[in-house]
């Protein structure tokens, strides 16, 4: 798998510019939501719509009348969209909604490809701490929930989110929530809520209440990337502008939101920006050939954001002391610090040692001394019979290069511990993984940054 020292794309596929700063800011402050399309998937070899309702109308259910005005529907390079929702119609009348339905996850689902390229941006997308992904993709690489009132209240309420929760570790983790706007082939009743037809699109758009303001207030109230679509959907268009009338949106302002798109002349962009308030992160695609670009800056967003990668180079040539006469009780915590180490191809990888009690601490902080064996930090279990954590800044105390400890202790006795471990010199008390990897960030980034 591709990680922060791949290849650069080919000459076919060149980024043109780095990321926004302000963009990076807005994703880990939690204000960006990500918008996933069509495009994004088509690295796993998926037909695009126009192919796929060609493939529908080619089954031998279909009447050879239906096929013939099907086909004329969706001749010539690029169908409208409004061409293609009266095909869909067409197929789902003619084979009944259930029947039309199984045919377009045969036809969709039969050719995937999950190769490394599909692989790498599904667990950046994972690992990337947005607030929330919406996609209007029904295939099954996103899993997530389908619009609903509850589900609504959930994404506009979060309980909390934070760039270094534990959902954005990455593995099986799920990362950001997923609203799977036009919904979900691999749903218990997908037939339900899958938005194929114009049918559809009008039950979706007025027959549900809530789902156009639960989408202008995710406009309204977070930065945008859209990912892999063609601004095609003409009531997103219209939340859009919506939006871009209530902001009474400027020339030269900052965008509202940013797209990854292909090929786009300069002029166009310029528009974008100006009039459309997106800034498009264009990059070139040999004719639609290569899209290497679209994955290059895909990473690098991942690198500036997401936690394994940053705390990955904050670890490089970090010394760690952590004491705890249980190792087992910190497998979690290793092999998170294993794995942002690995996410940076970096010789300056991280070293830890570890301590069974103050006593074995203070005996491997004498023996590191020296500028090249110093420790950087100390995490000490808090150690209720032992008082360990209590022993050992005792200890520090006497050193005048005694480096920054924090107390990793149970939950259950902070309000009593924390007070007595800060009142001894402690830098912090956490009892979260989370909480306690945001700390070590903050201790080790250099100079004065806070983000």
């Amino acid at each position: 798998m591709a990680e922060l020292e791949s290849t650069s794309p080919g000459l076919g596929s060149r980024p043109q510019g780095g990321i926004p700063g302000e963009l990076i800011r807005d994703i880990l402050d939690g204000r960006c939501v990500a918008f996933v399309g069509a495009g994004f998937s088509a690295a796993a070899k998926l037909p695009d719509w126009v192919v796929l309702l060609r493939r529908v109308a080619a089954d031998s259910e279909v009447a050879a009348a239906i096929r013939g005005h099907v086909e004329a529907l969706l001749e010539g390079p690029k169908p409208s969209a409004s061409k293609c929702e009266q095909a869909a119609q067409l197929l789902e009348d003619e084979l009944t909604r259930p029947r039309f339905v199984s045919s377009v996850a045969r036809h969709l689902l039969s050719h995937a490809q999950i190769g490394e390229t599909m692989q790498d941006r599904m667990r950046f997308l994972r690992e990337i701490p947005f607030r929330a992904i919406l996609t209007t993709n029904f295939d099954g690489f996103l899993s997530g929930e389908v619009p609903g009132p509850a589900v609504y209240k959930t994404f506009l309420r979060p309980e909390r989110h934070r760039w270094w929760d534990e959902a954005f570790w990455g593995g099986e983790r799920m990362g950001a929530p997923v609203l799977k706007l036009h919904g979900d082939l691999e749903s218990e009743h997908p037939d339900e809520h899958l938005v194929l037809t114009r049918r559809d699109y009008r039950r979706r758009l007025y027959g549900d209440p809530g789902y156009m303001p639960f989408l202008h207030a995710m406009l309204t109230t977070n930065t945008v990337l859209f990912m892999g679509t063609s601004f095609e959907d003409a009531y997103l268009n219209e939340l859009r502008s919506q939006v871009l009338a209530l902001f009474g949106y400027q020339t030269h302002e900052r965008p509202l939101a940013y797209a990854l798109q292909n090929d786009v002349h300069e002029l166009t962009r310029q528009h974008f920006d100006r009039h459309e308030g997106i800034g498009v992160l264009n990059f070139e695609s040999d004719g639609g050939r290569d899209f290497a670009g679209f994955d290059h800056y895909l990473q690098q967003i991942w690198s500036e954001t997401a936690i394994r990668p940053r705390f990955g180079r904050l670890l490089q040539s970090r010394r760690l002391l952590w004491v705890d006469p249980s190792p087992a009780n910190n497998h979690a915590g290793y092999r998170f610090l294993q794995g942002a180490a690995q996410a940076v191809r970096s010789s300056a990888q991280p070293t830890i040692v570890e301590a069974e009690s103050a006593t074995d601490a203070m005996d491997k902080l004498v023996a590191a001394d020296g500028p090249d064996g110093r420790f950087d930090l100390i995490i000490s279990h808090w150690g209720h019979d032992r008082q360990t954590a209590m022993r050992l800044l005792d200890s520090l105390r006497s050193r005048a290069d005694r480096p920054p400890l924090i107390v990793f202790g149970n939950r259950d006795f902070a309000t009593e511990n924390k007070p007595r471990a800060l009142r001894a010199g402690a830098l912090a008390y956490c009892s979260e993984w989370e909480t306690l990897f945001r700390t070590i960030s903050e201790t080790l980034k250099p100079g004065r940054e806070t983000r």
